[in-house]
């Protein structure tokens, strides 16, 4: 799994989120398209895409786009 892979997923989940806005350091609870359909969105993308099923506490222990990737690479 790659990080920039993981970046376009996630800028993709986030309804209004101009691709190429993001990277691995972005705080993403910080973005005004962060919110509960964001986070529905996402965890969706996730278990699709790498077959992991986080739970929203899951990701409310992540700070950056780089910790939730890190995250999700830990339970692959």
């Amino acid at each position: 799994m790659e990080i920039k892979i993981f970046i376009e997923q996630f800028e993709e989940s986030l309804d209004g989120l101009e691709a190429g806005s993001v990277t691995e350091a972005t705080a993403f609870k910080e973005l005004k398209e962060w919110d509960s359909l964001a986070i529905l969105t996402l965890t969706d993308t996730i278990d699709l895409e790498y077959g992991v099923l986080l739970k929203k506490a899951d990701i409310e222990l992540c700070d950056t786009v780089r910790s939730l990737f890190e995250l999700v690479q830990s339970k692959v």
